[in-house]
């Protein structure tokens, strides 16, 4: 696609400033894509834009010292703790212009898909043989719960989850990769109807120590991850660093929205 783009490994971050970040990025992409790893200062709870507070378990957070955050994008709970959360910053021009939001997902989940073959893992996208969804009369507060149409699985089994979201000057998907999975940690902060459905899909949750057997380092599920970027886009990343104006308007934005209970309590 004839694509510039911009590596970006940021230090640990609180959620409000990791999302005031990933917003700050999508307002002001130019140009050039942008791919973002990054980790969280302290585990903390991410919750999709549409998702209410109350599939949370607001107590259970505070006493396990979870933080909670509110992200720009859609979807369900996820918990950062072992996991490798990711950013990708697309310019909207053609061909993401031409495409449905779940033209685009699938196009990007294939990239992810690559990378999780350059692990040595054989990975898949779609729904799974004898999927018949799960959790269907309490929907689950808990993003791997379900799987979706363009989902990427690992033997069957949901890795990663991610969630999309178009702004004017470029689209935004923001994922998550299951390096471990303790479900207990995610029980734990769930309402009671959420976290019985969580239960019942335990089975299609999987991470990449289940996987290869072993727990892979951080640097290099990054390395195989953007390798799939590049060759499967077609992108020339390099690798970088937030740029002062990136800088001030994630801090803005961190401390104005992401901070504000406002924000993060409105629904």
């Amino acid at each position: 696609m004839g694509l510039a783009g911009r590596l970006l490994r940021t230090r640990a971050f609180r959620g409000p400033i990791n999302m005031g970040v990933d917003e700050a990025l999508a307002t002001l992409c130019r140009d050039r894509a942008v791919l973002r790893f990054y980790a969280w200062e302290a585990p903390t709870l991410s919750i999709g834009y549409f998702q209410r507070t109350n599939e949370i378990d607001l107590e259970a957070c505070y006493t396990s010292a979870v933080s909670l955050v509110r992200r720009p994008t859609g979807g369900r709970a996820v918990l950062h703790h072992q996991d490798l959360t990711y950013t990708l910053v697309l310019p909207l021009r053609p061909p993401w212009t031409e495409l449905s939001i779940a033209d685009s997902y699938r196009r990007i989940n294939s990239c992810l898909k690559r990378g999780l073959e350059t692990l040595g893992l054989a990975a898949s996208i779609g729904i799974p043989p004898g999927y018949a969804g799960h959790s269907r009369l309490v929907p689950s507060s808990f993003c791997f719960s379900a799987i979706a149409r363009h989902e990427v699985l690992v033997a069957g089994k949901k890795v990663i989850g991610s969630a999309q979201r178009r702004f004017p000057a470029a689209l935004l998907q923001q994922g998550s990769i299951l390096l471990d999975f303790d479900p207990a940690a995610i029980l734990a902060l769930l309402g009671v109807g959420g976290r019985a459905a969580t239960e019942s899909s335990l089975q299609i949750i999987g991470s990449l120590r289940e996987a290869l057997g072993w727990l892979p380092d951080r640097a290099y599920v990054e390395a195989a991850i953007s390798d799939g970027f590049a060759r499967e886009m077609g992108i020339d990343f390099m690798e970088g660093s937030l740029e002062p104006e990136e800088l001030t308007l994630s801090n803005q934005l961190a401390a104005n929205r992401y901070a504000a209970e406002t924000w993060t309590f409105r629904r």
